[in-house]
């Protein structure tokens, strides 16, 4: 990866756009962790691929380009939060007749959008983004170890909420 980062922070724009292929997924679940919906998830994308293309020379350590894109994009993010600030949200959940779960269940899915966004976050970017608690800690300006504290209760959390959910549903465990 650091050879694509290079050659894009040289002005390859093939290279850049592979890397925004290779890290597509990974951008979606991010934004989708921090916003609800839909429409405002792709722009925090779309807006988050232009800031990192502009920006890209300005990456000192190409080894750090997945952690340096997301951080860009939860920066989008909230940007987006703050723009609609004062807006109550229509839906939580993901719109009717989408198919949104891109390899999620729908049930994962749905548990994780109950979640607090801290929660959602962590367990986003740990589990489905496959960033390393060092990193995490980096891209949240937090410690290690508080890294790990949200881990261990976005965990637990999520644990709760998917069992209330489906004992609601008449399913139960054992």
């Amino acid at each position: 990866m650091d050879k694509w980062v290079r050659k894009a922070q040289n002005g390859d724009k093939d290279a850049f756009l592979r890397l925004v292929q290779d890290h597509q997924l990974a951008m979606y679940r991010t934004a989708k962790a921090i916003l609800h919906n839909e429409t405002d998830v792709e722009d925090a994308v779309q807006e988050a691929v232009c800031r990192c293309f502009y920006k890209i020379s300005t990456l000192r350590q190409p080894a750090y380009f997945k952690t340096w894109l997301t951080r860009v994009v939860i920066n989008c993010c909230y940007d987006i939060l703050r723009q609609r600030k004062g807006l109550l949200p229509l839906d939580l959940l993901p719109e009717e007749g989408r198919t949104d779960d891109r390899d999620l269940s729908l049930d994962v899915q749905q548990t994780l959008a109950a979640l607090g966004e801290n929660d959602r976050l962590i367990l986003t970017l740990y589990y489905l983004n496959d960033l390393p608690v060092k990193e995490i800690a980096k891209l949240l300006s937090i410690s290690e170890g508080a890294a790990k504290m949200r881990l261990v209760h976005g965990r637990k959390k999520f644990k709760e909420t998917f069992e209330r959910r489906e004992q609601e549903a008449g399913y139960q465990w054992r």
